[in-house]
């Protein structure tokens, strides 16, 4: 066991060193700032990142981190202060069932969700789990807001195709695999439910 978190660490650590990790997260910040502009309203989908995810995005956005028990349990003073310096707002909400159940989300309340590694990180708990975690990240976006993803396992489009094929809340889905991983942006589309209101009228 300690040479496995061992060879995990290790691994962290050398992103610093691999030129694909800072090519990566350049087409991020590229991506996340054409999709979400000043004064958005952001879910970071398990953040697991501290403060990192925070300097993507443009001043005045107003951020809520989904977290799970470990980082709930983590000092945010660090987070909040980032923000600030940021001209940002920071709020956090807990994901419920010891971090197997999404948290209570106000549904269509946000302009924008960021979900980096999310997909893989609720792949061990079976695709259900993949599945629940997007769902609820999209329930909770408002109609026309973008979802950026990011993903860096192998398997990828398998957890992406396990996520978004059976929603009806998808409208579009833009992906490319670069730099060791598949990056996209998905556009929530109307609630079936209010679509067949819209269509009776």
């Amino acid at each position: 066991m300690r040479r496995a978190l061992f060879l995990l660490t290790t691994a962290h650590a050398l992103d610093w060193v691999n030129p694909k990790y800072w090519q990566l997260q350049a087409s991020t910040a590229k991506l996340v700032s054409a999709c979400i502009g000043r004064g958005s309203t952001v879910l970071e989908v398990d953040a697991v990142d501290g403060a990192k995810n925070l300097y993507y995005l443009p001043m005045g956005c107003t951020i809520t981190q989904w977290l799970n028990p470990q980082e709930a349990a983590k000092d945010i003073g660090p987070t909040k202060m980032a923000a600030s310096k940021n001209g940002q707002g920071l709020e956090t909400v807990n994901a419920r069932d010891n971090g197997r159940k999404a948290p209570r989300l106000q549904p269509e309340s946000f302009d924008a969700c960021l979900m980096f590694g999310a997909l893989a990180r609720a792949a061990p708990r079976g695709p259900d789990a993949v599945f629940e975690t997007c769902d609820a990240a999209l329930r909770a976006l408002k109609p026309d807001g973008r979802l950026v993803f990011v993903e860096r396992t192998d398997d990828a489009e398998l957890l992406l195709a396990t996520a978004l094929d059976d929603s009806d809340l998808v409208a579009d889905c833009e992906s490319s695999r670069e730099h060791g991983a598949i990056i996209g942006v998905v556009t929530r589309g109307l609630d079936p439910a209010k679509k067949r209101k819209k269509s009776k009228k």
